[in-house]
């Protein structure tokens, strides 16, 4: 057989045998693809998870500090010190206020404790603002408002504290 006729044979057999080969090459991608897509789809369903149990974790510690501030505001009014008092009002608007942003971020739709939040956090604000400029004051009195307001939150956190204690201890669908 001539040299000639071995390289026809040998390109028409390269020829027919390229597209089977490619299309196999071709179809190996694809399912690389495939489960490539799976694997970022899981990896993306766990940073969410973690994300919200970071999040549940966060309210779980929030709560706690909460209700503490409000036993500390109480102790301060009643040893009328001024000076504390406004610590502890201007602690419960920034703890009040990281709970009601945790609480918002994760589609949270308990209306009743979101509007309680945000009246406790402006009537801390109020207070504080009347005690700074009375200078002298009546603790009780300028306080009232937001230590009536306060007491309405937390009476509601005992439900959400057991509410998320129980969401963290099972599997959820991503929602606090």
């Amino acid at each position: 057989m001539p040299i000639n006729e071995i390289n026809e044979t040998m390109e028409q057999v390269a020829n027919y045998s390229a597209i089977p080969l490619a299309l196999i090459g071709f179809g190996l991608t694809l399912w690389q693809l495939a489960k490539t897509k799976r694997a970022a789809e899981a990896a993306q369903e766990s940073a969410r998870s973690a994300q919200v149990a970071i999040s549940r974790n966060h309210l779980l510690i929030l709560i706690p500090q909460l209700q503490r501030i409000e036993e500390e505001l109480e102790r301060s009014v009643r040893a009328n010190s001024i000076e504390l008092t406004l610590s502890w009002l201007a602690n419960w608007r920034w703890q009040a206020g990281q709970l009601r942003g945790f609480l918002l971020a994760s589609s949270y739709d308990d209306e009743k404790t979101m509007r309680a939040l945000q009246s406790s956090i402006a009537k801390a604000a109020v207070a504080r603002k009347a005690i700074i400029d009375s200078k002298h004051g009546d603790l009780l009195k300028a306080t009232r408002p937001a230590r009536d307001a306060i007491a309405v939150v937390t009476n509601e956190l005992g439900m959400l504290a057991a509410h998320q204690g129980i969401k963290t201890g099972g599997q959820e669908n991503g929602s606090l």
